[in-house]
């Protein structure tokens, strides 16, 4: 009886510190987006930054999502304040926060928040218009 109580909890523990699966990806295909930046050499030069904070939300420990976006909707916004630029310098986080934590011990794990955090870049392409 005391071996079964122990699988029990070890059960529940493995079960509790599942990792949420996140993956990125882009589908528009038409903008370009770099982890990197532009170079000017490319004829870039940079016009505007943003950042971008976005909960997803999973279920049952991580196992499956019920609120996600992604890349490309989450960049919509950028691209329709900016068309014909391209994204440079992006840096992705995920983090589990403070107030991710209290929401996950609240629902004892059945619903799981994680805080998603874009920043970047708005490149632009120069048109080298200089006449003499």
């Amino acid at each position: 009886m005391k071996i079964l109580k122990q699988v029990i909890v070890l059960g529940i523990v493995l079960v509790s510190f599942q990792c949420a699966n996140t993956s990125y990806y882009q589908t528009w295909g038409t903008h370009k987006v770099r982890l990197n930046g532009y170079s000017a050499n490319e004829g870039y030069a940079i016009i505007d930054s943003f950042e971008i904070t976005f909960t997803r939300v999973y279920m049952f420990w991580g196992l499956s999502n019920i609120r996600d976006k992604s890349l490309d909707e989450l960049l919509a916004e950028i691209y329709l304040k900016h068309p014909n630029t391209s994204i440079g310098d992006l840096k992705i986080s995920e983090e589990y926060e403070f107030s991710d934590s209290i929401y996950d011990l609240v629902t004892f794990g059945i619903l799981r928040p994680y805080t998603l955090h874009l920043k970047g870049n708005i490149y632009s392409k120069n048109t080298g218009s200089g006449s003499k």
